[in-house]
């Protein structure tokens, strides 16, 4: 009796096995779609662009941009003397966007009734919010007045911008220049912008 019990356990633990497995097995249907090696067709950063991750770039991209503001220089003289003027200044600038978060640019300003130069080398660092942008910037610049001497500056600034189409884009810039020099000199430099991305 106890040999045709342990048959009819055996039985029943195969057949209840052999019911779970058949309701845990995977689709047919599944199995062959997990086999197949996924695919892209077209060439290299294909992917990139409208139609696929339009916010992200493969290469890097040029771009011209050209600014008009106010710039207040304030000048405190080793004799205590304070003076501060306020000025139109024009900037053309030139740049490389390596990544779409990271670039760098080279540019000429110019404060208008003051005559100084400012030549200038640095980088921004962009968060890219489509269709508006924001960034922070630092550059290193050489200070050229007309008259006197000429100095070197770090300019730390920051920015918005806004796209108006793929290639244009307009936005606002607030820029300070930090002079190094025996007087001490500052230009808060405000200005309106506008960007061409070749």
């Amino acid at each position: 009796m106890l040999r045709w019990t342990t048959i009819a356990m055996l039985a029943l633990a195969t057949a209840a096995s052999a019911a779970d497995s058949g309701r845990r097995s995977t689709p047919p249907s599944l199995v062959l779609y997990a086999a197949e090696p996924g695919r892209t067709d077209g060439p290299e950063g294909s992917e990139y662009g409208r139609g696929g991750y339009g916010r992200f770039r493969s290469e890097g991209q040029l771009y011209v941009e050209g600014h008009l503001g106010s710039a207040t220089v304030s000048t405190e003289y080793e004799n205590g003397l304070e003076t501060e003027e306020t000025d139109l200044f024009t900037g053309l600038y030139v740049g490389y966007q390596i990544e779409n978060w990271l670039g760098f640019q080279v540019g000429y300003a110019r404060i208008a009734n003051q005559d100084a130069h400012l030549l200038s080398a640095g980088t921004r660092s962009v968060f890219d919010a489509s269709p508006f942008a924001y960034y922070l910037a630092i550059d290193a610049e050489i200070y050229a007045p007309a008259a006197g001497d000429s100095y070197f500056a770090l300019a730390p600034g920051i920015g918005a911008e806004v796209a108006l189409n793929d290639r244009l884009h307009v936005g606002l810039h607030l820029q300070r220049d930090i002079i190094f020099a025996d007087d001490s000199i500052g230009i808060n430099r405000l200005s309106a912008k506008v960007r061409f991305d070749f």
